[in-house]
């Protein structure tokens, strides 16, 4: 089996050579089957992501949560801590370049997701990722932020839909016992 970083590396050049227009067609597909699936339709929050470089383009399903009245919150890291927080966003303008130019949230202690305050409602997260495997093992970008942040709050997240291109599937992922795996897989082909 290969190391996560080959893997990674591997479909990373991959997503990377998606043509623009295919990124964006695909994307708009991925958004439209999360739109109708059942944990959307359940969820009051949502876990998002604002996407970068090469990634699943969630400004459309972002701006739907907002639309549909759920509750959306975006991840926030803190490097020199190794930590994720997730702030409650209202307007998408108002995020910030942060850790390695992602586009976040500002730190709004009033705006933190606080899953123990909202017993009952229903939380999906959409995770990214680097690769996954038929057995919903995910390959991340090396950081660890989304596997430490759902060791902590994992029982209060409904879903977790790792959102990707069908060419960042890979065959065999070595999962550790700190590795958090998805719910469902959404592609462009499939989810």
């Amino acid at each position: 089996m290969e190391e996560k970083a080959i893997l990674r590396g591997r479909a990373l050049a991959l997503r990377d050579g998606i043509p623009e227009e295919d990124r964006e067609s695909w994307s708009h597909r991925i958004t439209e089957r999360i739109c109708r699936s059942e944990q959307w339709q359940r969820a009051k929050i949502v876990l998002s992501y604002a996407s970068f470089r090469s990634e699943v383009d969630t400004g459309p399903v972002n701006r739907r949560a907002l639309e549909e009245g759920k509750k959306l919150y975006l991840p926030r890291i803190f490097p020199s801590v190794r930590r994720m927080e997730f702030y409650r966003v209202r307007e998408l303008d108002s995020l910030e370049k942060g850790y390695q130019g992602i586009r976040e949230p500002q730190a709004d202690e009033a705006g933190i997701f606080c899953p123990v305050d909202i017993p009952g409602e229903k939380v999906l997260m959409l995770m990214p990722g680097a690769a996954f495997d038929e057995k919903k093992n995910r390959i991340g970008y090396g950081g660890g932020y989304y596997d430490r942040y759902l060791e902590r709050w994992k029982e209060y997240i409904g879903t977790k839909m790792l959102l990707a291109f069908s060419c960042q599937r890979v065959e065999e992922i070595a999962a550790e016992e700190t590795d958090v795996a998805p719910d469902v897989i959404i592609t462009e082909l499939e989810g």
